[in-house]
């Protein structure tokens, strides 16, 4: 059985997944603001390096899997966005990185089927990916306005798979993969909380596979593709950004793949 470390694992999607792979007899180690085996605010660079060591000390041999769950939706700060969507699984990954090494393990994201959409902001996902710099990042951050916060929300996921696509060959020469899931709407305790005018946007482009209905997709459905990608069973597979959205990003990109 393997050992798996995972955050943001107390609610839905995360807990979803946490639920399956321990079902499956393996070992699962949740990292969260609440209620996690190791709590942490993933958000800021001293949560991150503590909850670093603490996988170190918990997993000394190694682990046989990282998946980044964490993150907020478009109603928080742009500042929370980046530091929690994009800065916290990158980071986490590359201090976890010579545990996954030792077992040949691999990396599991979890990003969003808007990555390919137009509120994605070019810019602000160069900023993000080839600069590196978080402080500087954030400053910027705390001049978007909250209406901006789908833009920002984008960007971030965006960024995150742009992450995943460009180290995963020099990951691979080091026998670890890396790839992410970009889920569609999904029923969480995040979008329960939505008001009937919120879920009529989200609902304005029908979801495929939920035709005729007024329902997201349900977590458990995204965790199998992250349980999946996080398996031996998956194993030629690396550098992949997985649609798990009920057809929405076919439906609105239809010619390209």
């Amino acid at each position: 059985m393997a050992d798996y470390v995972i955050t943001g694992a107390t609610s839905g999607i995360g807990l979803a997944t946490r639920q399956t792979l321990e079902k499956q007899g393996h070992t699962v180690y949740n990292i969260d603001y609440k209620d996690g085996d190791f709590t942490a605010d993933l958000s800021r660079p001293e949560g991150r390096l503590a909850a670093v060591d603490a996988v170190k000390k918990a997993f000394p041999e190694g682990i046989d899997g990282f998946i980044s769950n964490a993150g907020v939706g478009p109603l928080a700060s742009a500042k929370m966005i980046f530091a929690l969507n994009y800065f916290a699984g990158v980071q986490l990954a590359e201090g976890l990185r010579p545990l996954l090494a030792k077992k040949k393990g691999n990396c599991v994201f979890t990003a969003s089927n808007t990555v390919s959409q137009p509120s994605v902001r070019p810019d602000w996902v160069d900023m993000l990916t080839n600069t590196m710099d978080e402080e500087r990042s954030l400053e910027i951050a705390a001049d978007i306005p909250p209406e901006l916060g789908a833009f920002a929300y984008a960007s971030s996921k965006h960024a995150l798979a742009r992450w995943v696509r460009r180290v995963s060959g020099a990951w691979a020469t080091e026998g670890m993969r890396v790839n992410a899931v970009d889920p569609g709407n999904t029923t969480t305790p995040m979008t329960q909380s939505m008001s009937p005018e919120q879920m009529d946007m989200a609902l304005l482009i029908p979801i495929p596979t939920r035709y005729g209905t007024r329902t997201f997709l349900d977590a458990q459905e995204i965790a199998n593709g992250i349980v999946f990608l996080a398996s031996p069973q998956a194993s030629g597979i690396n550098g992949i950004i997985l649609f798990v959205d009920g057809g929405i990003d076919a439906l609105l990109r239809s010619e390209r793949f």
